[in-house]
């Protein structure tokens, strides 16, 4: 039986390698997540881009969607306008297929007045040739006043 379970774990990793046109190997996905990861922990907005598609979509609660790297760096200014520190750590993080999962904790500083806030977010980044083409995040926005 065993022999027969690993034989089926061959085949699976053998399909989601030759997956759709454009989808990543999953050590090509695995390579991207640590990327989003370092970038995010860093705070490097530039590494950050530099992995998004030209026609990215993102998504965020209470928002209407974004579409377009131009909307992602109005997005990041604007993150830069109403947060004065942050330090990110991210909890779990899966990849699969074409998808990357990120479980994070952020802890942030908020603009003016200096409120500490804890964010628990998770990240939803579907990846085509290499780049983010779609991210969705999911967290309470009210502490955001959303």
């Amino acid at each position: 039986m065993k022999r027969t379970g690993a034989k089926t774990a061959r085949s699976r990793s053998n399909v989601s390698a030759i997956g759709p046109k454009g989808a990543p190997s999953i050590a090509d996905l695995r390579r991207i997540a640590r990327s989003i990861v370092t970038a995010t922990s860093v705070n490097d907005e530039k590494r950050m881009l530099s992995l998004y598609a030209d026609a990215v979509e993102s998504e965020e609660p209470g928002q209407a969607p974004r579409f377009g790297i131009e909307s992602i760096k109005k997005k990041f200014e604007q993150w830069g306008q109403m947060v004065s520190n942050q330090t990110w750590h991210a909890r779990n993080l899966w990849v699969d297929g074409q998808t990357v999962l990120i479980e994070w904790e952020a802890q942030l500083t908020m603009r003016p007045n200096g409120k500490k806030l804890l964010l628990k977010e998770v990240a939803i980044h579907e990846i085509r040739n290499g780049k983010i083409v779609r991210e969705r995040f999911y967290y309470d926005p009210a502490p955001f006043g959303g």
